[in-house]
């Protein structure tokens, strides 16, 4: 197999797995967009919460794992840590219980998967609501101003002499 080949084949797996990502959360009534075309292919997830920063997540593999990455808008670039999504884990741990058949386990899946991004962004949204509330290191003095409570050290008034020959 030639290297060409080789990367060909990882870009129409990974094509193809997204492709079951996009219609599992389509399927579950949230707002998916395929990029599956691009040179390094990808979904985007539309934020259901209305009001928020950020548009959606990049849902794309990297190696053998299915991430998701926060992104601003749908054709900018994902931002701050990657999650994965253990698709292949959470199925091989279903599947592992007497009570589960293959295509019943599939379906728990796909309700973990949904469920587990639901949560990213309603987390998220509490998280940016709270920010955005002062919540954080701030501080509301009686005339109505923000005052923001130092959290580090105040190194301008550490000055030190680093010559070894002045501290004689």
């Amino acid at each position: 197999m030639k290297f060409g080949e080789f990367v060909g084949k990882k870009k129409r797996n990974a094509q193809k797995q997204l492709g079951i990502v996009k219609e599992i959360l389509s399927q579950q009534g949230l707002m998916v967009k395929d990029h599956l075309e691009d040179e390094e292919p990808y979904i985007f997830l539309h934020n259901p919460n209305r009001g928020t920063q950020f548009e959606g997540v990049r849902i794309y593999k990297i190696g053998d794992f299915v991430c998701y990455r926060v992104q601003n808008e749908e054709n900018t670039h994902p931002y701050g840590k990657a999650y994965s999504l253990d698709i292949e884990d959470m199925f091989q741990d279903i599947i592992s219980d007497d009570d589960y058949d293959q295509e019943k386990a599939g379906q728990e899946v796909m309700k973990s998967v949904v469920e587990e991004l639901r949560k990213f962004f309603d987390k998220s949204a509490a998280a940016e609501k709270e920010m955005l509330a002062g919540e954080f290191d701030r501080q509301r003095d009686p005339l109505g101003k923000v005052v923001i409570s130092p959290t580090g050290t105040d190194y301008a008034n550490n000055v030190t002499n680093t010559n070894p020959r002045n501290n004689y």
